[in-house]
């Protein structure tokens, strides 16, 4: 089968590479030309995603996987084309949807009679039959007659996408009567006739069924940072709380944070706050879970009696650990959040160039990393294991709650964690 992937980013490239692996003829279609040549030469362009590397380099020296910025020619011939352009959200909050646009303009000009179009991201309830489906028209055929069209929710996490592409349920729903069972069968040939794949109702029932996955994971997470907001006004440890509360099997409380990053969990419940329908929580949510880099250094400013002339350092500035990832990184929350209480804040990640930490607006930190008042761990990366802590500095705030705090506190530093007691002085 001949399948073209729209985008060839975190989640498009490892998509292309897995069913090029399988023996599928991919066109990997994206406007940025320096990605384009670098994919055909077989350089894999994300490095921190398990299992990319090898198999780049495999399919494209069996001519299996090509890359080009020639999106017409390529859907002009094949079966499926899968839509793997990132939605964000604008400056009001709300999805922005221009990239897709000009995606499904673009294809809609090149495809072929008989071709599935699967839009395999994460959208506002609607939005692929209302928006994106007439766009396809474009070029003349029709939707339902001459192509179908659906909707599969990406359920990947960047680092293990490949992984993930058989672990969970595909979910497709159809715009056009034979868009889910169309769909069903192209991930079936693709990923092999026992894979999970579940047809819903339609587009629309597989859109809310993403963006319920990710509001809930976004309120849990605000609950536990409510939560371990009570516990530090008690003196109560939140991982205690949390394990003995999970231990209930209807339980699931999540670990709290200095807020939530990345492209996902807290992007997502924007869309459903921008459609039809009550979004009360999910509102709710963002608000709680954005206000937590101003909680964390006001704890540490009344620890310390104010922050006005000390010296932060913020370790991880990545949205997660061990991925260079930054979109929506909290990272940058606290930075704002220090420097506005007086802080001189430096940064530093393992994973990123001096000049990528500059681009999140951090003046780097100069090596050795020694001499702050207080250290921030945001992401901690497995090249953080084993820090000198003691010779960082005295205070350690760990913004994820991911570090074992008697190691921290062996060493004569103290520890403090969100919803955990602060080390004695």
């Amino acid at each position: 089968m001949n399948v073209a992937v729209i985008g060839i980013g975190r989640i498009g490239l490892p998509l292309s590479a897995a069913i090029a692996g399988a023996g599928h003829q991919v066109f990997g279609c994206d406007i940025n030309a320096e990605r384009v040549a670098q994919v055909n030469r077989g350089e894999n362009p994300i490095p921190d995603e398990a299992g990319l590397g090898e198999l780049l380099q495999r399919v494209v020296a069996q001519g299996t996987l090509r890359a080009t910025t020639d999106t017409i020619a390529a859907v002009g011939q094949c079966e499926a084309v899968l839509f793997a352009v990132a939605v964000d959200v604008n400056d009001a909050g709300e999805a922005d949807l221009r990239p897709l646009y000009a995606a499904a303009d673009t294809v809609g000009r090149g495809i072929r009679p008989g071709t599935i179009c699967i839009f395999d991201t994460t959208l506002p309830v609607g939005t692929t039959r209302a928006q994106l489906a007439p766009r396809l028209e474009s070029g003349g055929l029709k939707l339902g007659t001459d192509f179908s069209v659906a909707f599969s929710p990406e359920r990947l996490l960047m680092g293990r996408v490949i992984e993930d592409l058989k672990k969970y349920p595909k979910l497709v729903g159809g715009v056009d009567a034979e868009g889910g069972p169309r769909a069903a069968a192209f991930y079936r040939a693709v990923f092999g006739e026992d894979a999970n794949v579940r047809v819903l109702a339609n587009a629309e029932t597989a859109e809310l069924t993403k963006l319920a996955e990710g509001a809930y994971r976004d309120l849990n997470i605000a609950l536990a940072n409510e939560l371990a907001q009570v516990a530090d006004a008690y003196g109560i440890d939140i991982a205690e709380v949390t394990t003995a509360a999970n231990s209930q099997p209807y339980s699931h409380i999540h670990t709290p944070g200095t807020g939530v990053g990345g492209h996902c969990i807290p992007v997502y419940p924007r869309f459903l706050i921008q459609g039809r329908g009550p979004s009360a929580l999910s509102k709710l949510g963002r608000d709680v879970n954005d206000a937590m880099p101003a909680y964390a250094a006001d704890r540490v400013s009344e620890l310390l009696g104010g922050l006005a002339g000390k010296r932060v350092l913020i370790l991880g500035l990545t949205f997660r650990p061990n991925v260079a990832v930054t979109p929506h990184t909290n990272a940058v929350d606290l930075l704002r959040e220090f420097t506005a209480r007086g802080a001189t804040v430096r940064g530093h990640d393992a994973l990123l160039s001096e000049a990528g930490v500059r681009s999140l607006g951090f003046e780097p930190a100069d090596e050795p990393l020694e001499g702050y008042d207080v250290a921030v761990v945001h992401a901690y990366h497995d090249a953080y294991r084993g820090f000198d802590w003691r010779r960082i500095a005295p205070l350690l705030l760990d913004a994820r709650n991911a570090l074992e705090r008697a190691a921290v506190e062996a060493v004569g530093v103290r520890y403090m964690g969100i919803g955990r007691p602060i080390s004695a002085d």
